[in-house]
């Protein structure tokens, strides 16, 4: 898993330096194609008589509470010409149906989500652990990718190269927590390494220093999520009776899910923001959008025009950078402090 989050980048930016954007997609269709031949004949099947069926009514109010929200503050935080009426009408149909999924849940006996489970208390932290740094590393990740693009300039190709650390890291921290939880507790482990993270996040503030500051960012914040990401699927599935095993896993994958998408859509957005606050007010429109708008007006003017626009376009990103970093730093202290309230034997 981690091998292929470092590989990913990597393969997907030679990709993008010689084909079409498409083509990173077609990766997955090889592979898809090898697991629909000999997944029969190779995995073992195991069926529950007792299984329920899936509950479409829960999969369509699951997407209309979380499409709405993300919408909502995508618009607020754009703010947009039309208002923040619709927007807020948004985020509230969204609270709405999020309120409608957990009471279905709740009254199913096969339920999509088993929301019963988060009465179990290490299941909670970790799984709200998960999210956070999810969220923290989808949104911080989202940012150094573009900034090693538009701001230093390198090709997609390179900025791959330059972006691996990120899942080297998470699999070093992962290879090395075993060693680490001879000499500590799981707990201790976990929050230790999430603040850890935390100080690999704050580095990403720094990042008009250079390169070197934000690579080391990057690894520092990816190696520190090792121990929750290593310990917290056993503690989740640990916390619960084996016959529920099943559905708590499927908790910490909807988790890391979860905080993948809202770091790229919530903190995607948060940037977006800043840069265009941070643009001094004669900025023309277009390249009040993103820094890749402005990069391409600045293609368009007066050498002397278009030093001027890039100066400044690449100023108000490097604002952007610095807030999601601390809204990194924060979220990473949140969850180490969540973890740091474990049982202090979990394991």
């Amino acid at each position: 898993q981690f091998a292929g989050a470092a590989l990913g980048p990597v393969v997907g930016g030679l990709l993008l330096e010689h084909f079409w954007w498409g083509s990173v997609f077609l990766l997955a269709v090889p592979v898809i194609v090898v697991l629909l031949v000999a997944g029969p004949l190779l995995l073992p099947e195991f069926r529950d008589p007792d299984g329920g069926r899936m509950d479409l009514g829960s999969v369509a109010l699951s997407m209309l509470a979380i499409l709405p929200v993300v919408w909502g503050v995508k618009e607020l935080a754009a703010s947009g010409s039309g208002g923040p009426g619709a927007p807020l009408v948004a985020v509230a149909a969204g609270l709405g149906f999020g309120v409608a999924f957990v009471r279905r849940q709740l009254t199913l006996e096969a339920p999509l989500l088993n929301l019963r489970l988060f009465a179990q208390r290490p299941l909670t932290l970790i799984l709200t652990a998960l999210v956070l740094a999810g969220v923290a590393m989808a949104g911080t990740g989202l940012l150094v990718t573009q900034f090693l693009q538009t701001v230093l300039g390198y090709t997609p190709a390179q900025s791959a190269l330059w972006f691996a650390p990120m899942g080297l890291g998470v699999a070093l921290g992962t290879m090395v927590t075993p060693a680490v939880t001879r000499a500590l507790a799981p707990r201790t482990a976990i929050a230790g390494g999430l603040a850890l993270s935390a100080a690999g996040a704050a580095l990403l503030t720094q990042a008009d220093a250079g390169l070197p500051v934000v690579i080391a960012g990057i690894t520092v914040l990816a190696l520190g999520t090792g121990p929750l990401f290593a310990l917290g699927t056993g503690i989740v599935v640990g916390s619960v009776e084996p016959e529920k095993a099943g559905s708590a896993a499927s908790l910490v994958e909807s988790g890391n899910f979860l905080g993948g998408t809202l770091g790229l859509a919530l903190l995607g957005t948060v940037a977006a923001a800043v840069y265009h606050h941070a643009l001094p007010a004669h900025v023309p429109g277009a390249a009040r959008e993103t820094v890749a708008g402005a990069a391409a007006l600045a293609r368009e003017l007066p050498p002397d025009q278009a030093a001027e626009l890039l100066r400044a376009s690449h100023a108000a990103f490097v604002s952007g950078l610095d807030a999601i970093g601390l809204a990194g730093a924060a979220l990473f202290v949140l969850a180490a402090l969540l973890t740091s309230l474990l049982p202090k034997g979990k394991a």
